[in-house]
């Protein structure tokens, strides 16, 4: 009884060390080569850059259900999207069947792209809904369409990862070349993160540093002339990201197999 009391006074101490001594990893904690997760727009979304010498190397992909959710749009070098305030994009898997069978989510399937903003300082949310199809031989790559305005472009990531001077917040970037429709829109690239206003600066330099090593001086050029959107904490609450509980689940694994990017919260299983 008496090892057993002494043992049940400690563990609060040593609950509070473990506690402060656990940290978010850095990059090269996940992987040898921080760049690892970093590539140039495939050659069926945008043919601009294929006359570029480019270095050619594998890219690891984020795990299954990694995108799904909602994301606010932090950085753009997309003019048209510089005044559109507290802009957000949600995806989610669209159910679909080949032959009356059902097709698993795991493999390639349509993605239903909701897009939001506001316009100043007015309140009102200004909805679109779009599909992102995938196109074929090429992952994390789409044909993305809005039909109430007949627009369409390709779409694709090339890059993601975690923002570690800011909590481990999740973000990916994604290129667009220009939509066409009612509506054109130019080609850009713009970053999505699980929190507001972020990735920091930090970590866009160093994004900005491994597009320089793939070669591409267009597009590592294009990337540094993204801007911060404007954000007023309007609909920060509308996000799913919760900060350090979300970033420390990321870090030490606590639900394996999961993502913490859920649907209002939800936890996706991958």
């Amino acid at each position: 009884m008496v090892k057993f009391s002494l043992l049940h006074s400690v563990l609060p101490a040593v609950a509070r060390v473990l506690a402060v001594s656990l940290s978010i990893p850095s990059p090269r904690d996940l992987f040898d080569d921080p760049c690892i997760t970093f590539r140039l727009p495939p050659r069926s979304v945008n043919a601009t850059y294929l006359n570029e010498a480019s270095v050619e190397w594998p890219w690891t992909q984020p795990a299954f259900g990694f995108g799904y959710g909602k994301w606010a749009l932090a950085w753009t070098s997309i003019e048209e999207y510089w005044d559109w305030s507290n802009m957000q994009n949600e995806w989610y898997p669209i159910n679909s069947t080949v032959s009356g069978h059902q097709v698993s989510d795991i493999r390639p399937t349509v993605i239903a792209d909701i897009n939001s903003f506001q316009l100043g300082r007015n309140d009102t949310v200004i909805r679109t809904l779009a599909l992102d199809v995938p196109l074929a031989g090429e992952t994390y790559a789409w044909n993305f369409t809005i039909p109430a305005l007949e627009a369409h472009d390709n779409t694709a990531w090339t890059g993601w990862g975690y923002d570690f001077h800011a909590q481990g917040a999740p973000y990916f970037v994604s290129y667009d070349a220009t939509t066409t429709g009612i509506k054109n829109v130019s080609y850009g690239v713009s970053i999505y993160s699980a929190r507001e206003g972020g990735p920091t600066k930090e970590t866009v330099d160093e994004a900005a540093a491994c597009y320089d090593r793939l070669g591409s001086k267009t597009f590592a050029a294009l990337f540094r002339s993204m801007r911060r959107t404007p954000t007023d904490g309007r609909r920060t609450h509308e996000l799913s990201w919760h900060d350090a509980d979300t970033a420390l689940s990321v870090a030490i694994g606590t639900r394996p197999n999961q993502s913490v990017l859920g649907r209002r919260g939800a936890v996706l299983t991958g």
